[in-house]
C-alpha cells in the first residue's frame, strides 16, 4: 500500500536517516510492514554516518562487542556482493600497539579474539621494525594486528539503502525536524514534524547523538550525549605510505590511516566534550597532530588539508542502546554506539525490526543493551577499553 500524507496515518515511524534508522526501515519493509515515515532533519546519511570512518573490526576486549560485528558483517556481506552496490569492504587491516601499561590488556584481547576465531595475531617488535619500519617504536612492546579488519564507505551504504528502502515504498521526510511526540495513556500516538503530523502506534528513535534530545519529546530520559571529535586529513607532503593501514597507538591514542595518498589522523580525547558544536578547538588540533607526529615522523612535515568534523553518541558505560516499549509503549530506541555505529549498528536495527514484526529477535539478542540498565547504579566502563 503506497503512503500518502492525506491519510496522516503509518505503521512505523522512524526518527533518523542515518545507517541505522534505514537499515531498521529496509528489515521493516521487507519484513512486510506497508507504511514506513523516516524524518531526518537533514539529507538521509548526511550527520554522524556521512562523517564516519567506516572501520570494520574484530579487535576488541568485550565478547559482546565481537558478536556485534560479526552480526552486521552478516547483514552486510549480501550488500557487498549485490551489483548495484557501488561500494567495497577495503580489508586493509587493523594494527594495535601497546606500550608497557597496555600490554596485559592486548594481550587478553588477544587471547579473547583468537577463541572467537578472529585471526589475531600478536607481533613483537621486531617483527613491527620489519613490516613497519615508518613508525616509532620507542616505549612499544608489541602489537595486534588483524587483516581481515577493514572499511566501508558510509555513503555507499546509505546509498544502497536508500534504493531499497524506496523501491519497498518506505517514505522518506528529509528536511525535517520532528519536534513533538504525542503519547497518551503510556503509549506513542503520533509524531509531528514541522507542519507534518503522522499518527502512528510505533515510533523508532534512531536519531544518533540527537537520540536523548529526541527521547524527552516521548517524557523518556535516556543518558545518549552528544560528543564532538575531529580528525585531521594530511596533504600529500608527508612520507608514509600510501597502503598504510589503521594504526592505533594505545599508548597516547592517536591512530593514523593512509587514504587516497593522504594520511587521516585522530586522536581519542583525553578528556570528553559534550555538546552539539562541532567548531574543533587549535588545542584539539595540536594534539592530533603532536601525537601522530611523534609516532610517525613522516608526518612531522606534512600540512593539514581538511578537517573533519562530527559528533559521537556516549552512554554513561560505553555500550549502545536497544530499547522496545520499555517506558513508553510503542517508542524504541536503537542509539547510543560510542563511535561504532557503522560497525554495530546494523546489528542491533535488525535486532529491533525483529522485535517489531514478531516480538522476539532470534538473530541478537538485545536485553544486554536495555535503557533500563541507567536506572541501577553501576560503575561506567573505563571508556578507553572501548579502543581494544
Amino acid at each position: 500500500m503506497a503512503f500518502s500524507f492525506m491519510d496522516a496515518r503509518a505503521d512505523v515511524v522512524i526518527i533518523g536517516a542515518g545507517i541505522v534508522g534505514l537499515t531498521i526501515a529496509f528489515e521493516l519493509a521487507r519484513g512486510g510492514v506497508p507504511r514506513i515515515v523516516v524524518f531526518d532533519t537533514g539529507a538521509p546519511g548526511q550527520q554522524s554516518t556521512g562523517r564516519a570512518t567506516g572501520g570494520i573490526r574484530r579487535q576488541f576486549g568485550s565478547a559482546l562487542e565481537i558478536r556485534l560485528t560479526e552480526a552486521t558483517l552478516e547483514f552486510y556481506w549480501p550488500i557487498f556482493s549485490d551489483s548495484d552496490f557501488n561500494g567495497r569492504f577495503e580489508r586493509d587491516g587493523y594494527l594495535f600497539l601497546a606500550g608497557p601499561e597496555q600490554r596485559t590488556r592486548l594481550d587478553d584481547a588477544c587471547r579473547l579474539q583468537q577463541s572467537h576465531g578472529v585471526r589475531t595475531e600478536w607481533l613483537e617488535p621486531e617483527t613491527l621494525r620489519e613490516r613497519y619500519p615508518y613508525v616509532d617504536l620507542s616505549n612499544i612492546i608489541g602489537a595486534t594486528w588483524c587483516a581481515d579488519d577493514g572499511f566501508i564507505d558510509p555513503w555507499s551504504i546509505v546509498q544502497w539503502l536508500l534504493q531499497r528502502c524506496r523501491a519497498l515504498g518506505v517514505v522518506i521526510r528529509p528536511q525535517r525536524q520532528v519536534h513533538e511526540i504525542e503519547v497518551g495513556k503510556g503509549r506513542v500516538r503520533a509524531v509531528r514534524a514541522d507542519d507534518e503530523r503522522v499518527e502512528a502506534p510505533t515510533v523508532v528513535n534512531a536519531a544518533g547523538a540527537w537520540a536523548g534530545t529526541v527521547a524527552t519529546l516521548a517524557g523518556v530520559r535516556l543518558p545518549v550525549q552528544p560528543s564532538p571529535r575531529i580528525q585531521i586529513v594530511t596533504d600529500t607532503t608527508h612520507s608514509l605510505p600510501a597502503t598504510t593501514p589503521l594504526i592505533v597507538d594505545l599508548s597516547t591514542g592517536g591512530y593514523v590511516r593512509g587514504i587516497a595518498g593522504r594520511i587521516l589522523a585522530g586522536v581519542s580525547p583525553a578528556k570528553e566534550r559534550f555538546g552539539f558544536d562541532l567548531e574543533p578547538t587549535s588545542d584539539e588540533v595540536e594534539a592530533i597532530a603532536a601525537h601522530v607526529s611523534a609516532r610517525f615522523p613522516g608526518l612531522q612535515n606534512a600540512g593539514i588539508a581538511r578537517i573533519i568534523s562530527g559528533l559521537y553518541e556516549v552512554t554513561p558505560d560505553g555500550l549502545p542502546v536497544a530499547s522496545a516499549g520499555e517506558h513508553v509503549e510503542g517508542f524504541c530506541t536503537v542509539a547510543g554506539f560510542n563511535g561504532h555505529g557503522i560497525m554495530h549498528g546494523p546489528a542491533l536495527s535488525c535486532a529491533m525490526a525483529d522485535l517489531i514484526l514478531h516480538g522476539r529477535s532470534t538473530r541478537f539478542d538485545v536485553a544486554p543493551f536495555s535503557a533500563r540498565r541507567f536506572e541501577v547504579k553501576s560503575v561506567a566502563r573505563d571508556r578507553s577499553s572501548s579502543l581494544i
